[in-house]
């Protein structure tokens, strides 16, 4: 079992969180703790209120609330009674079985995981201290819980195998694999066999396979300590796994070890750049009449171009992602020409046919892509192939002669 918490600021998040998933189908309220009402009958007005209550009690602290998850090994079936008992028994091991509490049972991973959402408010007014709790309580709670329902022991896992490229899947949401170990084999394989100099062209290689990496928000706690989080997505950008740690993954993609990453990258990539140019300049000699085009005609030689989060929270030019060579280069790096501005002025509106001209325009505006992750355009304009475990060899020897 895999035990996480995060303390929060606000009452009705969590609580919307959950519940928005139980209205999807992708989770069910199995157990509610100190509440007057039943889970059959209690209503989303008197979860909240029930909370708000207490919370008002203290107006010194900030953070009130906490969202606890608890994570089994993807062998273990546990029915919801037995979730509900070790829901119970932790909160106890975190000295809060006397707080509210509601458990939900979530269906939308292949293994089991329950969510907690409690107040940290007690009826006197005090707050629950959760300085060092995942240390003091919950880490002893967790060992504990593991021995007591005779569950599979948590650790970190040592990875085996280290995928080669043409191994290597895009995570999809639902598959067999669970998503924490899909995430960490692509993630070996990706810091074994590419090249990358910095953390955006990182993330513009992992956003191929539908994974992200963030160093948290300013002033957050991952912020300060230089850590790294990933997330797994969908193909549109969306979140389809809770944030895992690097620390906590097999294959240890730590800030640390990229740094060494990038040094290393900036030697071996000399010769990849000359002919991701060439390739790039071949295409472009075409006159590709429209965005589509380029990206098609690119996808051809396995190059993928990968846009940054249009929200502008990290800003930096457009990444060209070769999977032929297995390197990533921003285009400001590759020199003028290649930039997002030049790109866009080499291709004219008066070279684009009016339905094209059209297409265009609505692929911009598409709102079901994340604007909070980078985008590779081959998806957002709906090219072929679909990720970069669809490049033949073919496509790769075809184009090989004209370095």
């Amino acid at each position: 079992m895999v035990a996480r918490l995060n303390p929060v600021r606000s009452i009705s998040k969590p609580i919307a969180y959950n519940e928005e998933k139980v209205a999807q189908g992708k989770a069910e309220c199995i157990h509610i703790g100190n509440f007057l009402e039943n889970k059959e009958s209690i209503t989303y007005d008197e979860k909240l209120f029930r909370f708000q209550h207490l919370n008002e009690l203290n107006t010194r602290s900030q953070v009130k609330m906490l969202h606890a998850t608890l994570n089994f090994h993807p062998a273990e079936k546990l029915s919801n009674q037995e979730l509900a008992d070790i829901a119970d028994r932790y909160m106890q091991g975190l000295q809060m079985e006397d707080q509210p509490y509601l458990v939900y049972r979530h269906n939308d991973s292949n293994h089991e995981h329950i969510h907690i959402v409690t107040s940290l408010i007690r009826p006197d007014g005090s707050r629950v201290n959760t300085h060092r709790m995942a240390n003091r309580l919950s880490e002893p709670t967790r060992k504990a819980i593991e021995k007591e329902f005779h569950l599979i022991p948590s650790g970190r896992r040592q990875l085996t195998h280290i995928p080669n490229p043409d191994e290597m899947r895009k995570i999809v949401s639902g598959s067999s694999v669970p998503v924490t170990e899909a995430m960490d084999r692509v993630l070996a394989g990706v810091n074994r066999h590419y090249h990358f100099s910095n953390l955006h062209e990182y993330n513009a290689i992992l956003r191929s396979y539908n994974i992200t990496v963030e160093t948290g928000s300013e002033g957050s706690k991952t912020r300060r300590y230089n850590g790294l989080y990933y997330l797994a997505l969908d193909d549109q950008g969306n979140r389809i796994s809770p944030p895992v740690m690097a620390s906590q993954l097999a294959s240890r993609p730590t800030q640390k070890r990229l740094n060494e990453k990038y040094q290393e990258s900036q030697a071996q990539r000399v010769d990849n750049l000359l002919s991701i140019k060439s390739r790039l300049d071949w295409v472009l000699d075409q006159q590709p009449a429209s965005l589509r085009t380029l990206v098609s005609q690119l996808q051809r030689d396995a190059i993928e171009i990968v846009r940054p989060p249009s929200n502008g929270r990290n800003p930096h030019d457009q990444v060209f992602v070769d999977h032929q060579t297995r390197t990533a280069v921003t285009g400001e790096t590759l020199g003028a020409a290649y930039t997002t501005a030049a790109l866009t002025a080499a291709i004219t509106d008066n070279q684009r046919p009016p339905q094209q001209r059209h297409q265009h325009a609505k692929t911009q505006h598409d709102t079901r892509y994340s604007a909070n992750v980078p985008q590779v355009l081959s998806a957002v304009l709906h090219t072929q192939p679909a990720g970069p475990d669809h490049f033949g060899q073919e496509q790769h020897l075809r184009h090989a002669y004209k370095r």
